[in-house]
């Protein structure tokens, strides 16, 4: 017996081929000439997008608009960006600090739950991952891109030039290239044409990012229940002699 097609479009990715007719929506980049080359005419929602790029190169400023018209909708997350953020150059285009929680995770597991749990909260405006030293599996990748279909904003995963010789299920990847001329993006997936080039001024390509010690962001520690459940049942180590 075959299944009804209300059964079929339970799948996540599967839906009516009327709903295929129009274009999606997605929130504007606050560069109109990244959004007319963008096949969600702004950054896609539900979605992955994966963002390749030298951390200090400017990535982090690339989404401050969106974050900034994002920020009264809810929290924006940022799960172990490699520098803090700095509080008063946010503050100086329009991004409220209050507004912005960072978490440190111990493993890339623990990232990858946290942000589960995260784009599963209904309390998400947007949410920014950094991969750490080693990429991300193909099955971690699929179960963030899984819990990003869950969220309401966009989700921006970070990570080095080098992640694009392998596959991944993000519907959007973007590089991020550094030249004496200037940075430049190069549109490397998405649905339609891809292959765009687009330089971007000075302006846009400054890092925001760096390290600040003293940052007032809510800067949190977090572990897997499964590793703090492991560590306080563990003996303790015994001290060295003073």
């Amino acid at each position: 017996m075959r299944p009804s097609h209300s059964h079929l479009l339970q799948y996540p990715g599967l839906r009516p081929a009327a709903a295929a007719q129009s274009a999606p929506s997605g929130i504007a980049t606050g560069n109109p000439s990244l959004d007319a080359q963008l096949h969600w005419r702004g950054w896609p929602t539900a979605a992955l997008t994966e963002l390749l790029a030298v951390p200090g190169t400017g990535e982090f400023r690339l989404v401050t608009p969106t974050l900034s018209q994002l920020a009264a909708r809810g929290w924006i997350f940022l799960l172990d960006p490699p520098y803090l953020p700095h509080a008063q150059a946010l503050r100086q285009v329009g991004l409220p600090t209050a507004r912005l929680l960072v978490l440190h995770c111990s493993s890339g597991g623990d990232q990858l739950w946290a942000g589960e749990q995260i784009l599963r909260s209904g309390t998400c405006a947007a949410a920014l991952f950094w991969e750490q030293d080693a990429n991300w599996r193909h099955g971690q990748l699929l179960r963030l891109q899984s819990a990003a279909r869950t969220a309401t904003g966009p989700v921006f995963l970070y990570r080095h030039p080098q992640a694009l010789r392998t596959w991944s299920p993000a519907p959007l990847r973007i590089g991020l290239q550094s030249h004496a001329a200037g940075n430049r993006l190069i549109i490397h997936k998405q649905p339609g044409p891809s292959g765009q080039t687009l330089p971007l001024t000075s302006a846009s390509a400054t890092a925001l990012i760096h390290t600040e010690p003293k940052s007032p962001l809510a800067a949190y520690s977090l572990t897997h229940p499964r590793e703090a459940n492991r560590e306080a049942t563990s003996p303790s180590r015994p001290q060295a002699p003073h």
